[in-house]
């Protein structure tokens, strides 16, 4: 039984002025997602023990980049932090890929994906042995859409 490898999650996020999707691969360190599901609770008068019900979620992603400027992908939230932009403008989607899961055997390069609205949070700028880097969240903004994902073209499409 093999783990799954986290090179089979391909990350996207939406940047710039004509917005595309670029890969967040080079220069990240970390990039783990957190769906943090929210819950309810109630004991009944006939009940010992309580029930318990998933009622939400409160996604984020944490991230670790080195600032490599030439990667599109690090200028653009890096430039969310620099000028401490707010609201919308700190605002975009991200997308998930699955490579390991194909959207259908006869379309090579399109895969499983899920997408979801962000606002990106930029909470540090460091200091790794005199090269820099940023962290922060990517904070879920909405529900998750589930789709396919069309590497070559980088164009998300929803699963209706």
């Amino acid at each position: 039984m093999a783990v799954r490898q986290r090179r089979m999650l391909a990350n996207y996020l939406e940047v710039g002025e004509t917005p595309t999707f670029a890969l967040m691969g080079a220069g990240f360190t970390e990039l783990n997602e957190s769906p943090s599901a929210q819950t309810t609770s109630k004991r009944y008068i006939n009940d010992k023990s309580a029930t318990q019900s998933v009622t939400g979620y409160e996604w984020s992603t944490a991230f670790t980049t080195d600032q490599i400027k030439a990667q599109e992908v690090i200028d653009y939230i890096c430039n969310i932090g620099e000028k401490q932009l707010t609201g919308a403008e700190a605002e975009t989607r991200y997308v998930m890929v699955d490579l390991d899961k194909l959207a259908e055997e006869a379309t090579p390069n399109v895969f499983e994906a899920r997408m979801i609205k962000v606002a990106i949070e930029v909470s540090g700028f460091g200091d790794e042995d005199g090269e820099m880097t940023a962290e922060g969240n990517l904070l879920g903004n909405g529900d998750i859409v589930i789709g396919t994902f069309a590497t070559l073209t980088q164009t998300f499409t929803e699963t209706v």
